[in-house]
């Protein structure tokens, strides 16, 4: 459950108050360093576009997809042939995060859900990185890379097929 807070917030954050954007492409780096300083690194590709939809795709060190819409979360996990559905009702509404989200200074967004103040780092018109501390104390940091904005994203995109055999888990 931690990797689908982590990944609704950040669909959220990535479009917090740079409105110009209809759609990012984007490949990232999420890093978490526990207490211990111990660092997990998960890399991956990101899609998203304003009317709320997006696609995380993890690729290492474990593959996974993580869909959003309007109202709900598909994770695919495919080393535990799971996929686990869930509502947005833990989650931030994007909508209102985007409302929210304030320029402290220059390339400097602040905006909070729930406990958790997230700090979102541009650079001329891409975003660069978003950095928080999340529910566990973990320091998250994500680093966006080769970004694209506003190119054309296939519905299809965002329309994730449950393998066949695969168990299914409702929260």
């Amino acid at each position: 459950m931690r990797f689908l807070w982590i990944f609704a917030c950040l669909t959220t954050l990535l479009f917090a108050k740079i409105e110009h954007f209809k759609t990012i492409q984007s490949d990232f780096t999420q890093k978490v360093t526990n207490d211990q300083n111990k660092t997990i690194i998960y890399q991956g590709t990101f899609f998203a576009t304003n009317d709320k939809k997006a696609l995380w795709i993890y690729e290492k060190p474990v593959a996974k997809k993580i869909y959003f819409n309007n109202t709900r979360v598909l994770i695919i996990e495919p080393e535990l042939e799971q996929v686990i559905i869930t509502t947005l009702e833990n989650t931030p509404n994007i909508a209102q995060l985007l409302q929210e989200a304030k320029e402290v200074s220059p390339h400097k967004y602040i905006t909070k859900y729930q406990e958790t103040t997230y700090t979102i780092f541009t650079q001329k018109e891409n975003i660069e990185k978003v950095v928080y501390r999340d529910k566990l104390d973990n320091a998250v940091e994500i680093l966006f890379s080769n970004q694209t904005t506003n190119l054309f994203l296939d519905d299809e995109l965002f329309k994730a097929e449950i393998p066949r055999g695969y168990d299914i888990v409702r929260e």
